[in-house]
């Protein structure tokens, strides 16, 4: 399937040998930044001049940075939005669900019937891009961390770049706990993915460390100290969240053999908090290899840690059952998305989480569920797209991750119809 995907970027790539200059838009999460990254990286190589930006969400605001008389590269959006895309002469390469008609290249994973949302990223995308241009190879690291910052499965499409790169030698693939690098301390307190009790929580943290005896830096400890460690964080998670989240603590652990951060959980985690932070171009140097964003770009990891757990510990005491759903209402945070899928994996997993947060006049909608939820026909994204409708608004996404955006003054409608819609999607009658 990845050489099918490439096949359908052929027309892309024909089309950008001929171009004096394009633009490049992408998301700002991990997936589209390394995206972004891949695409970049081609371009270079090809000597074909470009300007790239990272956004937030695709919305008519792209109007005011992007001349329509200048070709265009949409990455990791466009395909749900036929009616901005259409007005410029551009390539998209996306994997969220394509709607409507559209008028420009687009690649896409559900176009030869991949699912986007599990087995091929935006990143993987640009990576079956790359594979039409050149020997871009070396950029399957970034691939695979795209699709590790969607939490995809590594099947189908991401299964067959992940073996081009360890034919490769760019990734070397290792057993053990998927926890990152670095003093033991500072790793576990800012552990979000997965979350313990005493994430966050500086003193409780030491604590843990010190009744298993344990110093130094996690990946230093001995086989022996690694597997009691391994053993103890089991057991906290299995206390209080579902059997499937010791996925995120054991398991393939992926070396990024051209990166400048060879875990690729801190990679991955490092590029989607410079995004989040604001600072996407800080993330996009990182992908690019340019070593003097490295310490900066790690600090943001930490600092967005810290916002995360922070907000945690507010939303756990916000949220309310309003249904088929639960909801957090906040009055302002930043970390919608990664609240939402901390609480619905970890904390509550038994029914789908919508988090709201004011934006000026907007509000911003991140809505999670889980693998089992989806087999009972859970649709986050249609569910939020239709909702967001209903009351002025726009939202879309995956079926187990999705977002919106709503106006100010309508987030009781809003979720009305959104309990609704679910409860006829998991098989209640409301």
């Amino acid at each position: 399937m990845l050489d099918a995907a490439s096949q359908l970027a052929k027309p892309a790539a024909d089309k950008l040998f001929r171009v004096p200059f394009v633009r490049v838009i992408s998301h700002h999460d991990a997936d589209g930044i390394t995206a972004c990254g891949i695409v970049c990286h081609t371009l270079l190589r090809k000597n074909i001049p470009f300007q790239a930006t990272n956004i937030s969400n695709l919305d008519a605001t792209v109007e005011e940075i992007l001349d329509p008389g200048v070709p265009v590269i949409f990455c990791d959006m466009g395909s749900g939005q036929p009616d901005i895309v259409n007005k410029y002469d551009a390539i998209i390469l996306d994997h969220h669900v394509p709607l409507g008609t559209h008028k420009n290249i687009q690649v896409n994973p559900h176009l030869i019937g991949v699912d986007g949302g599990s087995e091929m990223s935006a990143s993987g995308v640009a990576y079956a891009l790359a594979r039409v241009m050149g020997d871009n190879v070396d950029l399957a690291g970034l691939a695979i961390s795209g699709a590790i910052g969607d939490k995809q499965k590594i099947s189908g499409p991401n299964m067959e770049i992940l073996d081009e790169a360890v034919k490769g030698g760019i990734i070397t693939v290792q057993k053990g706990m998927k926890l990152g690098k670095g003093p033991l301390e500072k790793v576990l307190e800012h552990s979000i993915d997965p979350y313990f009790d005493f994430s966050g929580k500086h003193r409780e943290t030491d604590r843990f460390i010190e009744d298993m005896g344990l110093t130094g830096n996690i990946e230093s400890l001995s086989p022996e100290d690694q597997k009691r460690l391994g053993s103890a964080l089991s057991l906290l998670l299995l206390k209080k969240s579902p059997p499937e989240s010791i996925d995120a603590l054991f398991g393939d652990v992926y070396l990024l053999n051209r990166e400048l951060i060879q875990d690729i959980y801190d990679f991955t985690n490092t590029v989607n908090s410079c995004g989040k932070m604001g600072m996407p171009g800080l993330g996009l140097e990182l992908c690019l290899r340019h070593s003097a964003a490295l310490k900066d770009a790690e600090e943001k990891r930490f600092e967005y840690s810290r916002q995360i757990l922070d907000a945690l510990n507010e939303a756990i005491t916000q949220v309310k059952d309003i249904g088929w759903v639960r909801c957090i209402d906040f009055q302002s945070s930043d970390v919608t998305g990664a609240v939402a899928s901390t609480v619905i994996r970890y904390i509550l997993p038994d029914k789908p989480l919508v988090v709201l947060n004011m934006d000026g006049d907007k509000v911003k909608v991140s809505a999670r569920g889980t693998s089992s939820l989806i087999k009972q026909g859970l649709d986050l994204s249609m569910a939020l797209r239709e909702g967001a409708a209903l009351v002025g608004g726009s939202g879309g996404g995956h079926r187990i991750a999705s977002g919106a955006a709503i106006p100010a003054g309508s987030q009781r409608d809003f979720l009305e119809y959104v309990n609704t819609i679910i409860g006829r999607q998991i098989g209640g009658k409301v």
